[in-house]
């Protein structure tokens, strides 16, 4: 299993024009689930969203999806995100021969 976190925010001022682009994205693939959205308020709304990619042989698939969906929002005035590849800890410590 894999995951991918987003991290991204935007000005108060285009929550509406986010909103409506947000109804009009393409669906992520079967293979891609949104575990979790977070948002929070402070000056700029900020979120945290959290996928999950159930087959890691479609890993870049799944990453090249989430970009894609992303992309619907790229004409938003302050509009930015940054996708991070994340791994379990049990997966990280495995990694360095503790697991």
């Amino acid at each position: 299993m894999a995951y991918v976190v987003c991290m991204g925010s935007f000005p108060a001022h285009v929550g509406k024009e986010v909103g409506k682009a947000f109804l009009k994205l393409e669906k992520l693939p079967d293979f891609v689930k949104t575990e979790h959205v977070f948002n929070t308020a402070a000056g700029d709304y900020t979120f945290f969203s959290i996928y999950k990619i159930e087959d890691e042989s479609k890993y870049w698939d799944g990453l090249k999806a989430i970009t894609k969906r992303y992309s619907g929002y790229m004409d938003i005035e302050g509009y930015k995100y940054t996708l991070y590849p994340v791994l379990e800890a049990k997966d990280a410590l495995s990694m360095i021969g503790l697991g």
